[in-house]
């Protein structure tokens, strides 16, 4: 299956090569068949006149009527050449490029050869050396002004000259004499000279006709590299930015302003190599100037911009032709809505969606991370089950709406209790925890200072309750432990605070009792 599939590539390759091949050698070809008829007025003008001089030196020894047949025969065919090149000029582009064009220039061209040549027998009288001398300097002067316009198609350009040459060349050989031996073995010289700067004339128009045709290729596949890449920099779903060697902003494209929220003015210009920049995107732009790529992954400000904007950015070196890097190129990601998308669903996975506290999970967590810290100085900890008294008769009797309206407060009312670095959680239903951190670890400090934040918990849980605009009091069952953080085990300390809130629940409900170790066996 490979071996097809790379067939098939090989012969896509191929027919590309071929195709783009043809299209070059049709647009040389209709460049050189343009060439022809724009280089044609001025030699056919030329030439007119040239044969009414030609005319005017022959009178005296040439009948007038064939003078004036040859030359308005001449005139007729030149006119007709210039008729043709004007409604050539007046075809579309596409019409142009027929081959046909270049064989009726070439008719023309072959004809107006001819008539030229004709004049070379017609007019040619051996019995007057200063006429034919002059008919001599004048087909001379036609042939070679014929090949300077008519070489960028060789073959045409001998169509015309050999038609001059050669019935002038028989002309001199037929009379025989020394002197016209010489002259016409000159005219050979002259003919293959001709032809030798026809044929390296026909080489270098088509060189420079190809070189162009070559770089006018270039430069459309260039402008249409830009088009494109200019279409996807400005509809590119991502912020792109150029900067140059310095750090400099110096292009992006509308999709990065909305993303910085910034006009342009703002944006070009900005050195994100200055020290008032942000370090980490200098840091990932350095790295692209010096490496090709860098990456910045953060909430990116702007001088004295009031808020930042959680990005991520690619940088990558541009290079130039001699493969040093001159500038570089960033490709920017918006990151607000990842973000955002993140925040809710971290919230969702470590929070209580009624009451906005944190869940199970968080706590335990926190919880581990206590047990587990290795610092100088332990602290101690206090950890507190709590579980609301006939919660199940006030969902029965008031409905659940009423019920969920007591958790949040009681949520609330816990909130208010905490320090700094403490935490209350919602476990399920109508329990919660509490985790509290103190500075002492001593046994009897730890004592006093859980007993006084306990009774601060119990002042903020007693006042009634508002429930479907009525007071009622709701009284907790609350058990805690005291703990030292980094010596402790977090599931251990769970049990004991859940132990001590269940002991408080036998007790008569609205107690509050704190762990000891008797209960595990008593429960047990």
């Amino acid at each position: 299956m490979p071996h097809f599939s790379n067939t098939g590539t090989t012969s896509g390759l191929r027919s590309g090569y071929h195709r783009d091949h043809h299209l070059t050698i049709n647009r040389l070809h209709s460049e050189k068949v343009r060439l022809l008829y724009d280089n044609l007025w001025q030699p056919v003008l030329s030439s007119v006149l040239a044969g009414a001089l030609l005319v005017a030196a022959m009178w005296p020894v040439v009948t007038s009527w064939i003078l004036l047949t040859w030359l308005a025969l001449l005139v007729v065919v030149s006119l007709a050449r210039l008729a043709l090149a004007s409604y050539f000029r007046r075809l579309p582009a596409l019409q142009q490029r027929r081959r046909r064009w270049l064989y009726r220039f070439s008719a023309g061209a072959i004809a107006a050869g001819c008539v030229w040549g004709a004049g070379g027998v017609v007019l040619f009288t051996g019995e007057n050396h200063g006429q034919v001398a002059a008919l001599s300097i004048v087909l001379a002067g036609i042939a070679a002004g014929g090949v300077t316009t008519l070489s960028a198609v060789w073959w045409v350009a001998l169509g015309f000259v050999l038609p001059i040459i050669l019935p002038l060349l028989v002309q001199f050989l037929l009379l025989g004499s020394t002197l016209a031996i010489l002259i016409g073995t000159m005219l050979c010289l002259f003919l293959g000279l001709i032809i030798t700067t026809s044929r390296r004339l026909s080489r270098i128009i088509h060189d420079n006709i190809a070189l162009r045709v070559s770089m006018s290729a270039r430069e459309a596949q260039l402008q249409e590299s830009e088009n494109r890449y200019r279409s996807i920099f400005q509809n590119s779903p991502l912020g792109v930015l150029h900067f140059d060697e310095h750090g400099q902003v110096t292009d992006c494209n509308h999709k990065l302003l909305r993303i910085l929220q910034v006009n342009r003015a703002q944006l070009l210009g900005y050195r994100m190599l200055d020290r008032a920049a942000d370090a980490r995107v200098a840091k990932a732009v350095r790295d692209a100037l010096a490496k090709g790529t860098g990456y910045y992954e953060g909430t990116f400000y702007l001088p004295r911009a009031s808020a930042g904007t959680p990005l991520r950015a690619f940088f990558n070196g541009v290079h130039s032709a001699g493969n040093e890097i001159i500038g570089g190129v960033a490709i920017v990601e918006d990151f607000t809505e990842r973000k955002r998308a993140e925040a809710i669903i971290y919230r969702q996975a470590f929070y209580d969606a009624l009451t906005d506290l944190p869940n199970r999970r968080l706590l335990i967590e926190r919880l581990a991370s206590l047990c587990d810290e290795h610092e100088a100085e332990k602290r101690g900890g206090l950890l507190m089950f709590l579980d609301l008294d006939h919660f199940k008769l006030i969902n029965d009797t008031l409905g659940h709406a009423a019920g969920d309206s007591l958790l949040i407060q009681v949520a609330r009312r816990l909130e208010s209790c905490l320090a700094e670095g403490d935490l209350a959680a919602r476990l399920s239903g109508d329990e919660f925890v509490l985790l509290a951190l103190f500075d002492k670890c001593s046994d009897e400090a730890l004592e006093i200072s859980a007993e006084t934040y306990m009774h601060k918990v119990q002042l903020a849980l007693s006042p009634t309750y508002w429930l479907e605009n009525r007071g009622i009091k709701v009284t907790p069952s609350m058990g805690y432990t005291c703990f030292t953080a980094s010596v402790c085990e977090h599931e251990e300390v769970l049990k004991q605070a859940d132990i001590a809130m269940y002991r408080a629940k036998t007790q008569g409900r609205a107690r509050l009792c704190r762990f000891e170790p008797w209960m595990r066996d008593e429960m047990l």
